[in-house]
């Protein structure tokens, strides 16, 4: 009897796509719902979630290149040191969750 109830508040996986669809939609912040409300008001009939789901990636994120080129020039060698660069521009891809590793040479930073 107690194994029962217990199981009872296990979440159950949700696998309709319809159902998944709707859970996406109710939960998501309204910049995010701004950024896919064509996808919202007319839905795809067979795939609605993986619909929203490309869209919400593609239109949102920014590709792998364009990450690396912003982290990359986003700072100058100035009177830092090579070391300090490096390290400053791994905190950056760290912060932004890039699985980034930045090997860089001290022969090809110009100072």
């Amino acid at each position: 009897m107690c194994e029962r109830t217990s199981a009872l508040g296990v979440p159950k996986t949700i696998t309709d796509t319809c159902t998944k669809f709707n859970y996406i939609v109710s939960h998501l912040l309204p910049e995010a719902a701004a950024i896919v409300r064509d996808i919202i008001i007319t839905p795809d009939e067979t795939d609605p979630y993986s619909a929203i789901k490309t869209q919400l990636i593609q239109r949102s994120g920014e590709s792998s290149q364009q990450e690396i080129r912003k982290l990359l020039t986003g700072e100058e060698l100035g009177d830092k040191k090579p070391s300090e660069l490096l390290r400053i521009m791994n905190q950056r891809a760290a912060s932004r969750n890039q699985m980034i590793e930045i090997k860089v040479e001290s022969k090809y930073i110009v100072s």
